[in-house]
Order: C-alpha cells, then sequence, then structure tokens
C-alpha cells in the first residue's frame, strides 16, 4: 500500500515496524527491528515525518518515533493527487501534440486519448468534490 503512496519499500517496512509496536522506538531499534543500515531507516523516518505518518519527540538526546495512522486520510488524498500530478498534464501534452500533429490518423488516435482524459478529469472531479461535501463523516 504504501508503495502505491509514492513511498519505498523500506519507508513500508519502517511504518510497519512503528504501527505494529506497543511504544515509541528508536532509530536503533528500528535497524534492529528491519535488519537496514541506518542511513535508510533514518532517510525513511524523514520522508515519513515531513508527511506526517511519524511524530518525532525527544526523551533528551534520543528521539523517539511513533505512527501516526493516516490511511484514510492518504486514500482520501489519491483522487486529488492522481488528476493533479497524472491525469491534467497529461491531459495538457496531449492537447499540444494534437495541435501540432500533421496527420489525421494520429489526430483521431489523439482525440480518442484527449475523451478519455477529459471523463478521468470529469470523474475524478466528482469524487473530489463529493469526498469534500461529506469531510464530515470521517472527522474523529
Amino acid at each position: 500500500m504504501m508503495r502505491r503512496w509514492g513511498y519505498t519499500h523500506t519507508d513500508g517496512r519502517v511504518y510497519a515496524i512503528l504501527l505494529l509496536s506497543e511504544e515509541p522506538l528508536t532509530i536503533s531499534d528500528l535497524v534492529e527491528a528491519t535488519n537496514l543500515s541506518r542511513s535508510s531507516v533514518s532517510a525513511s523516518l524523514t520522508r515519513l515525518s515531513r508527511d506526517y505518518l511519524v511524530n518525532v519527540r525527544k526523551n533528551g538526546k534520543i528521539k523517539l518515533f511513533t505512527p501516526i495512522p493516516a490511511f484514510l486520510e492518504k486514500f482520501l488524498n489519491q483522487p486529488k493527487e492522481i488528476l493533479e500530478k497524472e491525469v491534467k498534464p497529461l491531459k495538457s501534452l496531449t492537447e499540444v501534440i494534437l495541435r501540432e500533429s500533421n496527420s489525421q490518423e494520429h489526430k483521431l488516435k489523439l482525440q480518442e486519448v484527449l475523451s478519455d482524459l477529459k471523463a478521468l478529469e470529469c470523474v475524478l472531479s466528482k469524487i473530489i468534490k463529493m469526498e469534500e461535501e461529506e469531510a464530515q463523516c470521517f472527522k474523529r
């Protein structure tokens, strides 16, 4: 699941160990539990912290890491991310290529692709709107 959200296999392993742990863990704990290098674990923790999936607190000089379960939030953000990062850029690129194409056969193929992208954009926009309207259902 983490890979689908753009994280590495290492990020997923680190996050899973944190989720399953009964208590906060240190980098050393995570290195031991995952059999990964300290630098790999540290890099994963940086990404996970940046994206609010892991909370970091200090106990003296020791950093303790706890997971922030955010599956629902990540899932609900997917339509918006797909629309903004994939569909809209591909649609824009297809429109440019379509305008510059000299072949009628090529233009027909591009128009078909563009039609599908517009339909996908419409569906994703409706999903996003529905999620925004129903956000109160997901409040904790």
